[in-house]
């Protein structure tokens, strides 16, 4: 499952442009069967290493992006998850969905963006079950992964998931800029 991951460091300078590219070449490999690209954004602010969901549907909606779910003032977490995606197929006919989580990982992961093509798992490394979305994954590591998972989202430094967030955000901004 891991092997199919591109992870990119927050700290590469290049960061940005390597993301996007990964970004538009999962989006142009499949955007012909989908009639919009949605971005699915997952997490919670009651948690400083879950935040970087609703971070990034913040700044993608502040910059005036359509078609994104899960912000700060109104996140997709545990609770509502399958509502909400339940409410993005109802609405459109075949959307092509980008989701963004945050995860626990390894130490040396931490700071690191992984993406893939296919959905996420949001809470599986709180051991929670719940549905998968997306056709394109992208995760930010923001602690390492531990069995006491909540703990670990809730010490996670806020620098780490502000500057995975705004580099996600910029990154989604330019692979999609030109779709709408």
């Amino acid at each position: 499952m891991f092997e199919k991951r591109n992870y990119i460091s927050s700290s590469d300078i290049n960061s940005r442009f390597i993301l996007s590219q990964h970004i538009k070449k999962y989006i142009n490999k499949k955007i012909d069967k989908y009639s919009d690209v949605v971005v699915f954004c997952i997490g919670t602010d009651r948690a400083t290493g879950d935040a970087l969901g609703p971070l990034v549907g913040t700044s993608l909606e502040n910059k005036g992006l359509k078609n994104v779910y899960g912000t700060i003032d109104t996140p997709i977490h545990a609770i509502n998850l399958s509502e909400k995606v339940k409410k993005v197929y109802e609405f459109y006919e075949k959307p092509f969905i980008i989701a963004i989580d945050a995860c626990l990982g390894v130490n040396h992961h931490i700071g690191n963006m992984s993406i893939w093509e296919g959905a996420i798992s949001p809470g599986a490394g709180i051991s929670k079950n719940l549905i998968e979305v997306g056709d394109i994954a992208i995760t930010g590591i923001v602690n390492r992964w531990s069995y006491n998972g909540i703990f670990q989202l809730q010490s996670t430094r806020l620098s780490i998931v502000m500057k995975m967030a705004e580099i996600i955000s910029d990154s989604i901004e330019e692979s999609i800029k030109n779709i709408y």
